[in-house]
């Protein structure tokens, strides 16, 4: 009967871990993507694994020399609150840009990253 309860909670254990690993919106998609060459961006658009509040959740531009690039006000997108959106406000120059965001996500979980892009010549 030890093993059997042992066994019993080492399953609930695991299952409650995994599911507070998938209770936090994580990012899915980026546009620019992750690490992209591109020719221009005229917007930020990031897809997570679950819906975010627009009210908690940020999106940051910088380029390499760690100057603020204006972006306008982030927003999910109408109907889907899986995806956010910041509209850049200037077209970028070439370079390398840091995109870093944190999401809170429906149920209030926070989340945040960052990832790299470039724009090229």
């Amino acid at each position: 009967m030890h093993k059997t309860m042992q066994r019993t909670a080492l399953a609930v254990a695991f299952a409650l871990a995994t599911t507070a690993v998938y209770a936090h919106a994580q990012l899915v998609k980026a546009t620019p993507a992750v690490g992209a060459t591109v020719a221009s961006a005229s917007e930020i658009r990031l897809t997570f694994s679950e819906g975010v509040e627009p009210r908690f959740s940020k999106i940051a531009l910088t380029a390499a020399d760690g100057a603020a690039i204006a972006l306008g006000a982030a927003k999910t997108e109408s109907g889907d609150a899986t995806v956010f959106v910041a509209p850049i406000a200037k077209p970028l120059p070439p370079g390398v840009y840091t995109v870093r965001w944190s999401a809170v996500s429906t149920d209030t979980h926070h989340t945040q990253g960052d990832f790299s892009f470039t724009v090229k010549p």
